[in-house]
Formats: structure tokens, sequence, C-alpha cells
């Protein structure tokens, strides 16, 4: 279980700050149960033009920061064969290509390093823009073996499903 949440998390590697609000949230299938968790310490650079488009954006998640609200195993997601916070503090996850779509959707192509290794894949964003704030959500898969995440076992999932809120005052 321990694996397939700090899988999770560590995908999540995307994206967002500290802002009220905000989250990166994951899940993972952990002997046929689904197994959530978070990330309570990460940053989100992003970038808008003068017309409120999105163009650009960054995360930093702090690997430790992994909660699952059981100790023992968040201090198992820590150790080599999941996250390696020692030799790997840090997921992050950059923007390669950017694209805006109808409707305040965006399709970005993103490289997200986990464990030193890099992933490039396609997620889809939404930016809601208020008065006062600007909201942008995603909801995306990872492959945690692509990343050397908890081994190759089949108790654990493979897939780790990472949603994630950002919300900024304007």
């Amino acid at each position: 279980m321990k694996k397939l949440l700090t899988s999770s998390l560590f995908l999540i590697v995307f994206v967002f700050s500290f802002a009220q609000n905000s989250s990166i949230d994951f899940e993972i299938k952990n002997l046929g149960i689904t197994v959530d968790g978070f990330f309570k310490n990460y940053t989100v650079i992003t970038k808008f033009d003068d017309s409120d488009n999105l163009i650009d954006f960054s995360s930093e998640i702090k690997a430790k920061s992994v909660e699952t609200g059981i100790d023992s195993r968040d201090e198992h997601l820590l150790e080599e064969d999941y996250f390696h916070t020692l030799k790997y503090p840090l997921i992050t996850l950059d923007v390669a290509e950017l694209y805006k779509k109808p409707n305040n959707k965006y399709s970005a192509k993103v490289n997200l390093r986990i464990k030193g290794k890099v992933k490039q894949f396609t997620i889809q964003l939404k930016v809601e823009i208020t008065e006062n704030q600007r909201k942008i959500t995603s909801n995306f898969e990872i492959n945690r073996k692509d990343f050397h995440v908890g081994g190759g076992g089949f108790i654990m999932g493979k897939t780790v499903k990472i949603a994630v809120v950002h919300v900024e005052k304007i």
C-alpha cells in the first residue's frame, strides 16, 4: 500500500503551490483497495499574458512531504525502493509545449522527473479566472514503473491517478 501511495504522490509532481485551496492528491490500487494521499510541500510557478492566457508553468514537490494517513507507510515511501528522498529530494514538472484550446482549456506536453527519471507526456488543464483569483485544475494518470517507484510486484497497481488544483490570488 505504501508503495502505491508513494508512486501516486510522486507523479503529482506536477504542479502547484501552497496557495489556499491548492492541492496535489493521488490514488493507487494496492491489493485491490484504493489508497490515497497527497503532498504537503510544493511550489507552482505560473505565467499568464496580459489577456489572462496561461503561457507557462512549472512545479517542484518535496518528495518527503508525502502523506497517506499512516506514518509508517509514509516513512517507507521515503526509502530507496520508492522515492529515495535522500538522493532525489524533489519531484519536478516542466512544460515543453502548451496549447490553448476553447473554453479556457489547455493541452500541455510536460516533462515529469521522479527519482532522476524523466518522462514526457501530455496532460489537460482547465483555467478558471475570477476577479481576484486564478484556478488551474488537472487530472491525469502516470505509470509508477516508468519512474522505478515501488518495485515490480503485482500487489500494487502501476497506474497512479493524480488530481491537481492550484489557486492563486491575482
